[in-house]
């Protein structure tokens, strides 16, 4: 790739063309949203002929009269202006330039016309050009929103290009409601000049991304697509959400950002060949995304299974085998462990039923002697998160009945709770490290999402349903075995 996209990413300033106090303008939320990310405000330059003061900041008539030359250019005035804003933007050196404005190709012929004018003047000038018609930029570990939406995101090492910018904003909100960290977003919008695979390819050096989320709609150069996503994935994890997968969402696709959508079986096909990680829906994508980052890499398909009782263990069974992988065997330590620690009318394989059993310790033993065998690659465990939640709500209920049930009690047993919970994640923690092995776990105690997110703590995986862990894992497995065809070491 012929330009450098730092300036983009991690502009030292930047020049807010068609900012406005009005509320409802672009030019007002996208700068408020900058400003309250944290962006240094001094930093900042609101260019605006008909104000002189834009949200508490000097406003300036022209890029002319700026005290300084900005690295960055967002443009969010009406598309007719755009072509001659570029030209002035090449006149005062800003070769890096966002433009939120809408109304081209995605629109009709006119539009088409505009933007093809933007391309021209693009390409004489050496212009790197965002969109048109994008949601904008982030980077969460710089403090830059220059974003349509008003999210905070912890810093992560997942970096995300959208080709549709309320699908990005969206998803980026819900990763910020799951405490998903994020390096790096774009949304690429009409890619009139760069176009999805430039920006994977500048995440995919990039030292701050370990991971890259791609949403597509189509892609208009396959082979080149195909090129780069190969390059990237024997190093870094790559994971699309390919829409437009039916006749009538292509036909949608093409009305959204004038993407061509193309044969879904020919996108499967690619990305397989390419190592990329197919999603088949938006949360799929964001559970992929959090377990790639968290979690080692499987070495093989034998699942070992814990579940606080039968019937989950037992749908955690048919899950993994529609998954395509395959119920490990128990060696002699984990035997011995189970028989030393369980009821005698335990269930003697795997799925290892705990009939119930709600000490922590036991669970911690268990988990502990799995991790240590050999002859299992990966390990779901159902229920030992919350143990005891139901029990001890019961024993609360009941001695309400009898006396009056102060706070301070309710209180306690949630902060045991929480504790007993913490040590188990701590523990799989470490024993993931040793061991090199997921641990996901599965709850169903009733801890709701707020508890299960703060549990997680950006460092371990929950999900709610067996299915998604062994789905998960399959995905994880895939790729691990793309990478030992190719003769890549595993990240």
């Amino acid at each position: 790739m012929g330009v450098d996209l730092d300036k983009i990413f991690k502009p030292q300033s930047i020049a807010m063309i068609g900012a406005s106090n009005k509320p409802a303008k672009w030019g007002s939320f996208l700068l408020i949203n900058l400003l309250a990310g944290g962006y240094p405000r001094e930093k900042v330059y609101p260019v605006n002929p008909k104000e002189k003061e834009i949200h508490q900041l000097r406003a300036y008539p022209s890029l002319s009269s700026l005290p300084a030359r900005p690295e960055l250019a967002i443009i969010t005035t009406p598309a007719k202006t755009v072509p001659g804003i570029l030209e002035q933007c090449a006149q005062q050196g800003i070769k890096h330039i966002v433009v939120i404005s809408s109304n081209f190709s995605e629109v009709g012929e006119e539009g088409a016309r505009l933007e093809k004018e933007l391309v021209d003047i693009g390409r004489r000038h050496g212009l790197a050009v965002v969109g048109p018609n994008t949601m904008g930029v982030v980077n969460a570990r710089h403090r830059m929103y220059a974003v349509g939406a008003p999210v905070q995101l912890r810093p992560g090492g997942i970096s995300f290009v959208s080709q549709s910018g309320n699908v990005g904003a969206n998803m980026l909100g819900w990763a910020m409601n799951q405490g998903i960290g994020f390096a790096k977003f774009v949304g690429s919008g009409n890619e009139a000049l760069l176009r999805a695979a430039d920006f994977m390819e500048y995440f995919g050096k990039d030292e701050e991304t370990r991971l890259i989320l791609a949403y597509l709609e189509g892609v208009k150069d396959g082979r080149s697509f195909m090129e780069t996503v190969s390059r990237i994935s024997l190093n870094k994890p790559v994971i699309a959400l390919k829409a437009g997968r039916t006749e009538e969402g292509g036909r949608a696709a093409m009305s959204h950002t004038g993407s061509l959508a193309g044969s879904d079986h020919i996108y499967d096909a690619a990305f397989r060949q390419s190592g990329v990680i197919r999603a088949e829906t938006s949360q799929d994508m964001l559970d992929l995304a959090k377990s790639f980052e968290r979690l080692p890499l499987p070495r093989g398909d034998r699942l070992g299974i814990i579940t606080l009782g039968g019937g989950w263990g037992v749908l955690a069974t048919d899950a993994t085998s529609q998954a395509g992988l395959k119920l490990a065997e128990l060696d002699h330590n984990i035997l011995d462990t189970c028989d030393r620690l369980l009821p005698p009318f335990w269930s003697h394989g795997n799925p290892i039923d705990l009939v119930g059993t709600i000490y922590m310790e036991t669970h911690i033993a268990i988990l502990e002697a799995m991790a240590k065998s050999p002859n299992i690659d990966a390990i779901v465990a159902l229920g030992s998160l919350g143990t005891g939640t139901i029990i001890g709500l019961n024993m609360l209920v009941s001695q309400s009945l009898i006396m009056d049930m102060s706070e301070d009690a309710m209180k306690s047993f949630f902060m045991e709770l929480k504790e007993r919970n913490l040590r188990l994640l701590n523990r799989a923690k470490e024993l993931m490290k040793t061991y090199q092995k997921p641990i996901v776990f599965v709850e169903m105690q009733f801890i709701g999402e707020e508890g299960l997110r703060d549990l997680e703590a950006g460092e371990t995986v929950i999900f709610t349903a067996p299915e998604k862990a062994a789905a998960i894992l399959a995905k994880m497995l895939q790729y691990r075995r793309y990478l030992e065809r190719k003769g890549a070491a595993a990240p």
